[in-house]
């Protein structure tokens, strides 16, 4: 009788170490991702909303590209003196509140002959470095009959180091208006050069010319949860907001083909001109989809495994909601 129960009670922990190896080995395709994000974000009230990013606002400016940038990048789109820009910016996921530290930032390069869309968020790195990793982070966010599995989530936030080491950078970050918040590629993209055969990688940032700054606990104890579209309308009455667009380009030993590879140290940089912000354009292009893979000629796609999954995402939950 004894070794009847000591079997099963074997068997069963065999079943469940079973579960749990396939749980951590499990895949996910966009179709996956997709329905993660409807589970975790969608509104009975309201289908056919943006289901990632979902609170954003529109506005309008120009890219002034530097003076020759294209002897150093052979991209014709910088030929353009001044390059009609359409903007939206966002918060993550479908947070409301404006009192929250992720922004985003979609971009429209409105070139005469060339077109050029950009994703970019206010971390430096991603959470996640391949699909079974950045599914993984948001499916454990679901409620499981009614409830969020909060101690799985920080056992995996220890265990994993990208959740790890992104985690620590966002614990790091304060809370920034428009004019203060810098923004990210994350991906690495490969540029043709004038004088080089192959292509060169390199990842981009947007630093506000106001300075990186957080505000303080007085301040956004004063702030609306829509203080980041008073502040623009605001601010603009007076000047533009301004970015100044760099490539920083990767040490060697710098992983090229991870977004959640963190480039330590000092690295070669290139101005590539500057974002001026000028206009509240409306909510209009919260129903847009804005594909990263909408490259201009002269730079080509990333290498690591996670940004075709991210445009075929996108485009699924574009189609859901028309």
């Amino acid at each position: 009788m004894k070794n009847k129960k000591y079997l099963s009670l074997v068997l069963a922990c065999s079943l469940l170490g079973n579960v749990a190896i396939a749980q951590e080995n499990k895949t996910y395709d966009a179709e996956d991702i997709a329905d993660i994000f409807y589970q975790l974000n969608s509104s009975p009230q309201d289908p056919k909303r943006k289901i990632n990013h979902t609170k954003g606002f529109c506005a309008s400016g120009i890219f002034e590209p530097t003076t020759d940038i294209t002897a150093t990048i052979d991209v014709p789109l910088f030929k353009q003196s001044s390059i009609p820009m359409e903007i939206r910016y966002s918060l993550g996921g479908a947070i409301m509140d404006d009192k929250s530290k992720a922004r985003g930032m979609a971009l429209r390069f409105q070139g005469e002959n060339h077109q050029w869309t950009m994703v970019m968020l206010n971390t430096e790195v991603n959470f996640a470095k391949n699909p079974q990793e950045f599914g993984q982070f948001f499916e454990m966010r679901i409620p499981v009959n009614g409830k969020v599995d909060t101690q799985k989530i920080k056992k995996l936030t220890q265990e994993i180091d990208s959740y790890k080491n992104y985690a620590a950078m966002v614990d790091k970050m304060g809370i920034s208006s428009l004019e203060n918040t810098p923004f990210y590629s994350n991906h690495t993209f490969w540029f043709k050069t004038p004088n080089q055969k192959d292509p060169i990688p390199a990842r981009w940032k947007f630093i506000p010319k106001d300075g990186i700054k957080y505000l303080d606990e007085k301040q956004l104890k004063n702030m609306s949860k829509n203080f980041l579209l008073e502040n623009f309308q605001t601010y603009t009455q007076a000047k533009p907001i301004e970015y100044d667009m760099y490539l920083v380009y990767p040490n060697k030993g710098d992983a090229t083909n991870d977004t959640t590879a963190i480039w330590k140290g000092k690295h070669k940089e290139t101005l590539v001109g500057t974002l001026k912000v000028q206009q509240y354009q409306g909510m209009q292009c919260n129903k847009d989809v804005y594909f990263p893979a909408d490259l201009p000629t002269g730079v080509e796609a990333p290498k690591d495994p996670l940004f075709d999954l991210r445009n075929a995402t996108y485009a699924i939950t574009f189609g859901r909601r028309q």
